[in-house]
């Protein structure tokens, strides 16, 4: 019963998190001019830090591991999305997008050949598959008003 509160919580935190990433992609399209601006700086800040946060959690299943001899090296490359969403912030407008549009199915595809696919459960994989799916259909979508924008 634990597991599956556990379960449910994430799941409605992750799929809650999508809600951000919507009302600022709704902000770019059909903002004025002054607000369609700050959408694009909300939406590619909120995409870059929850890439860190994706990254983040990937500390609490490792150091849960017994994958000591990996460890290190699996730590070390789990800091990488968030100096690449950092990366993307200090970014202009569309190259930022096209390295949040290529990190994100990268950190996906990292997580189901690498190590950590034994250490996620079967559905948390899942369900950052369709997150995943989600936010680069977002990213890809955000392109044309923001390379007007920019």
């Amino acid at each position: 019963q634990g597991a599956e509160k556990v379960k449910f919580t994430v799941y409605c935190l992750g799929y809650g998190g999508l809600i951000p990433f919507i009302l600022t992609l709704a902000g770019i399209y059909f903002g004025n001019h002054a607000i369609s601006a700050y959408s694009v700086v909300a939406f590619i800040s909120y995409a870059s830090v929850i890439l860190g946060f994706v990254g983040a959690v990937h500390w609490g299943f490792i150091l849960k591991s017994d994958l000591a001899q990996r460890q290190g090296l699996l730590l070390s490359i789990s800091v990488l999305p968030g100096l690449i969403g950092w990366l993307a912030l200090i970014s202009p407008l569309p190259i930022a997008l096209i390295i949040l549009t290529i990190a994100y199915p990268l950190v996906l595809i990292y997580e189901r050949l690498s190590e950590l696919n034994v250490l996620l459960p079967d559905w948390y994989s899942s369900m950052r598959v369709i997150l995943t799916i989600s936010v680069t259909t977002m990213l890809l979508v955000s392109f044309v008003p923001v390379v007007l924008l920019a």
